[in-house]
């Protein structure tokens, strides 16, 4: 039994599971909403268990579509610094406890079952399942990639927030809700905010590398810290919004009191415009940061669903 339990932590650290907490927590939204119409729990419980088969395959197969660049980086100009080891990124092949063959049934394994868990859902709903499906798989595939072409964070703002926030609550009740799709284009900026701040703090690291992530696309570092606070100012604005055109409830004006959890992310960002992050500790540390403020505005807004 130890044994099996070392291995799942060995997993768990090879597909990097510290970064779970983002779409546990979208879910755990769009779970309170289901529950709050009436929706099936047990539905929603296995919804659960396919996204974080779906995120830690996903995690696996990114790291394998860098440690292969890594490699052929190597080989091409014998370098031997390309990867971010600040973030832990490809660890387990480069310390050569996983091998890249090994990792790929690993994929297929977590994929294969939330695949069987899509299938069962299909069963019951038809049409409106495949759809999202197809979606979800198609930018899965894409985000490798993502990072060279602009699209990171739209990828993953659309898949941790409208399609997960919609997938959950249709499974949960059958049918989708409109307040829910415009609460989760706020909520896709929360989760923008911590894949952006992840790129911020690689902000050079992925200019060298090549790559087109939203901060590198503002220019400079300043206009990056500044369109940073421009998605906090926009979060709260789609919220209003939604509250105004009666689309949301008056009960998610408790939202607003995450503002200040969002405000201490503008300020911790900040020190980092004129400097780089040193090791993984300081990394995780300003990250952990970011994850406070979504904790929190995830709670409250399962606090205003009832």
């Amino acid at each position: 039994m130890l044994l099996f339990m070392n291995k799942i932590l060995f997993w768990l650290d090879c597909t990097r599971a510290y970064a779970l907490p983002v779409s546990v927590t979208a879910w755990a939204i769009a779970f309170a909403a289901g529950f709050a119409a009436g929706g099936n729990i047990l539905l929603g419980l296995a919804a659960l268990f396919a996204i974080v088969c779906v995120h830690l395959g996903g995690n696996l197969f990114d790291d394998i579509i860098d440690y292969k660049n890594y490699l052929k980086k190597i080989k091409e100009q014998n370098e031997n610094k390309i990867i971010n080891l600040k973030k832990g990124k490809c660890r387990c092949f480069i310390e050569e406890k996983i091998t890249v063959g090994n990792a790929f049934k690993i994929c297929a394994v977590l994929f294969g079952i939330a695949l069987i868990t899509g299938a069962f859902f299909v069963k019951i709903y038809g049409l409106p399942i495949i759809e999202l499906i197809v979606v979800s798989g198609i930018l899965c595939l894409l985000y490798p990639k993502s990072g060279y072409m602009g699209l990171s964070e739209i990828i993953i703002g659309t898949l941790f927030s409208p399609l997960l926030f919609n997938g959950v609550y249709y499974v949960m009740t059958g049918s989708f809700s409109k307040a829910l799709l415009w609460f989760s284009l706020s909520f896709a900026i929360v989760t923008v905010t911590l894949l952006y701040t992840d790129f911020f703090l690689d902000y050079n690291t992925d200019k060298a590398s090549g790559k087109k992530t939203l901060p590198i696309i503002c220019g400079s570092k300043d206009n990056a810290y500044y369109f940073y606070i421009f998605l906090i100012f926009l979060i709260y604005a789609i919220l209003f919004s939604g509250i105004h055109a009666h689309l949301l409830s008056i009960k998610s004006c408790i939202i607003f009191l995450s503002v200040f959890p969002a405000l201490t992310t503008i300020k911790r960002l900040q020190t980092y415009i004129d400097k780089d992050i040193k090791d993984e500790k300081e990394f995780m540390s300003a990250m952990n940061n970011v994850q406070k403020f979504i904790a929190i505005f995830a709670i409250l807004s399962i606090i205003s669903f009832f």
